[in-house]
């Protein structure tokens, strides 16, 4: 399994034009956004590189496993970052199952591969832009009998635009070791077998009435699994087959999660979809032992 300790230390800035948060730079080691000065600061220093991509940025659960991987750091993470990570605003989770999950492994396991092909240690302290180079993308083409050459061997004709054919164009365009460590993670991922998906809308454009169904690993309940709609607890199998089947969006909480109750203006708020709801469906959750009543006194608009 490849940890985030497994490589190296270094810490990845996003960037994206299209954040959803108040700055356009995101720093992934400490789950914050950060302002331009200090993003320029972190960069020119040599301690951080920057990352080209969406934000929010994609936090893989593969189903089967319950393990997270980072599609930024190309690592495995624990629940505890990947909520931090979420809960920032600056990510959001993908659930892998099925085909999807076996690529994301396949994946991790060509990368770990390509390491050791380029020397072990020597090619994960090279960092995150050295990847392409350790799978065999150098700046003449694909090496002859590489991981690349075997994954080219199999696809055929090389489609332009392909995550195939943007790990080419950096390991063409870039040197290891140079003070521009711009990675193009944004077209190196998003069109990735791993990934499979398009790009993500933003959290605060969610929509608002499907089902949601919460994970916590550490819950009071009989299972990982709160099912929202249903106002009840359920296996892994079947909360499976409900992300696959159905429109439902999977959420990293605490359970028993919060139903908002303002008693300022007589109100309650589900915090995990976001919602104003009625005062027979906050008793539901809340008796289901899914969710616990909490007073605030702020305004609606902080939910905004």
């Amino acid at each position: 399994m490849l940890s985030c300790s497994d490589r190296t230390n270094k810490r990845i800035i996003l960037y994206s034009s299209k954040s959803p948060g108040p700055t356009v730079f995101f720093d992934t080691t400490d789950g914050v956004f950060i302002d331009e000065k200090q993003a320029k600061l972190l960069i020119s220093s040599g301690d951080a590189e920057l990352k080209l991509t969406e934000i929010p940025y994609i936090i893989e659960l593969r189903f089967t496993s319950l393990t997270f991987f980072d599609s930024i750091r190309l690592c495995v993470i624990s629940g505890t970052e990947a909520r931090k990570l979420i809960d920032s605003g600056g990510a959001c989770v993908k659930v892998l199952q099925g085909d999807d999950e076996r690529a994301s492994l396949e994946l991790e396991e060509k990368l770990l591969l390509g390491a050791t092909v380029a020397g072990g240690t020597a090619a994960t302290a090279a960092g995150v832009a050295s990847i392409p180079f350790a799978m065999g993308f150098t700046s003449a083409g694909v090496a002859a009998g590489s991981t690349a050459a075997g994954i080219q061997a199999g696809m055929g004709s090389v489609v332009a635009g392909s995550w195939f054919a943007a790990l080419q164009s950096v390991a063409a365009t870039t040197l290891i070791g140079t003070a521009a460590p711009v990675v193009l993670a944004g077209a190196a991922l998003a069109g990735t077998g791993v990934c499979g998906y398009a790009l993500h809308r933003s959290l605060k454009n969610k929509d608002k009435q499907e089902r949601v169904i919460i994970y916590c690993s550490r819950n009071h309940g009989p299972s990982h699994f709160f099912d929202i709609k249903e106002k009840e607890f359920i296996p892994k199998n079947i909360a499976g087959d409900r992300l696959q089947r159905s429109k439902c969006q999977l959420k990293l909480m605490d359970l028993p999660y919060p139903i908002e109750f303002n008693i300022s203006e007589i109100s309650f708020f589900d915090t995990a979809r976001s919602i104003d709801i009625n005062d027979t469906e906050a008793k539901a959750l809340v008796d289901s032992g899914g969710a616990v009543l909490k007073t605030v006194s702020s305004s609606k608009n902080s939910h905004s």
